[in-house]
């Protein structure tokens, strides 16, 4: 069974290597670099303004690696045709899911390296330790991960009443061992790390109990549903089918929408972006986190910075609308001038684009410190939407029509 595994490994790997060079391209590598930049330069800013020692930021260390124990599912990669074909081999799925755990460690642990390394200058300012004891928090977080990835493996199992117990008492068992680190010392929540670990260790062994196959493939469909759908943010992906909702009460938008063939496109983009999902989702989503950031940003050029690369994000997400209706038949009977694309993907790209940037403006105005600099950013964003509209937007479409 490890060499079965194995091999689902390696398809799995190659499906997602597939489209992951979709997600990470050179604009997000762009995106990335502003982000980080921006949020580090805030960041450092912050901590310099904090007293020390600074107890009350102990529950905000607290939330943050709470939910950093969230990060990672077990990944046990089964099909549902597994019900089936595999039934016969399930006492030796355990050899099997035990190589499902070990490759679902490798994320969350990863994702811990940075996220603690990350929020030790304000460990340093909260608790006045040493960097030295990243090593113990680090290690406090990997065993309160391993155990939480055992409950998951325990989950796959029939026997639901045990299960919600042991996970109450990880729960007890991870806030003691932060909080410990914390507030009493690092070593101390490793200890108690230490020993839940080991307790849990014996107590989710699945010795004698029976797999709940269903719920063992509803549990990795809907994690890899999660990934999909992160996924379908920068391209398509079959496994997700887009899906419409009538939205009645936005008809009036829709209607004030000129009657006319030359305006099919038009109306056909509109209609697509009201009622589906997809593109509409995405283009709230990204403004709200863009309000979000621009918030908590008190210089101007910072803010004008970030607020056109969110503008960017939100135009270059929403350019692949271009080629919605590429593959409807009455599109092409139809006798529609080919350039009345172009014209009502820069129409409604002009409306949207130009709500966001009005939007990062009047958070601009809010959180600057002059009037003209609030101006200034907001400004900034009406010109990088014209300049995005006039120059980007022709060039990447005509690359998306020669591919």
């Amino acid at each position: 069974m490890k060499g079965f595994f194995s091999q689902r490994l390696q398809r799995h790997q190659k499906q997602m290597s597939r489209y992951l060079r979709y997600v990470f391209n050179d604009h997000f590598a762009i995106l990335s670099t502003f982000l980080m930049g921006g949020l580090g330069l805030y960041y450092s800013n912050l901590l310099k303004t904090l007293p020390r020692p600074f107890p009350q930021g102990g529950i905000v260390l607290l939330l943050i690696w709470l939910a950093l124990l969230s990060v990672g599912k077990l990944a046990t990669l089964v099909k549902p045709a597994d019900l089936i074909f595999l039934l016969a081999k399930e006492k030796q799925m355990a050899d099997y899911l035990a190589q499902a755990l070990r490759y679902s460690m490798w994320l969350p642990f990863g994702v811990s390296f940075l996220v603690v390394g990350a929020t030790m200058p304000l460990v340093v300012v909260v608790t006045e330790q040493t960097f030295a004891s990243f090593f113990f928090y680090l290690g406090t977080i990997w065993l309160l991960k391993v155990t939480d990835l055992w409950l998951q493996r325990l989950s796959l199992y029939q026997g639901q009443e045990q299960r919600n117990n042991q996970r109450v008492l990880w729960v007890i068992a991870a806030l003691s061992s932060l909080l410990a680190s914390l507030y009493v010392a690092p070593w101390v929540g490793l200890l108690l790390a230490v020993l839940q670990a080991a307790w849990f260790n014996l107590q989710c062994r699945p010795t004698g109990l029976l797999l709940d196959w269903d719920r063992m493939i509803h549990m990795e469909e809907t994690r890899l549903h999660r990934i999909y759908r992160f996924i379908n943010l920068f391209t398509d992906v079959p496994q997700i089918t887009a899906a419409a909702k009538r939205r009645k009460y936005l008809d009036g938008l829709l209607n004030r929408i000129p009657f006319g063939q030359e305006q099919t496109y038009r109306y056909l983009y509109a209609r697509r972006f009201l009622r589906g999902e997809q593109y509409s989702g995405l283009f709230f989503r990204l403004t709200l986190i863009g309000v979000l950031v621009l918030f908590f940003v008190q210089e101007w050029w910072l803010s004008l910075g970030l607020g056109c690369m969110f503008l960017y994000l939100i135009g270059f997400q929403l350019l692949p609308m271009y080629n919605e209706f590429q593959y409807m038949i009455l599109t092409h009977l139809y006798p529609i001038e080919e350039g009345q694309k172009q014209t009502a993907i820069n129409w409604l790209l002009l409306r949207l684009l130009g709500g966001a940037a009005f939007i990062f403006g009047v958070v601009g105005l809010f959180r600057a410190a002059i009037l003209w600099q609030g101006v200034l950013v907001l400004l900034g964003f009406l010109l990088f939407t014209g300049l995005f509209l006039v120059f980007y937007v022709p060039a990447r479409l005509k690359k998306m029509q020669s591919q």
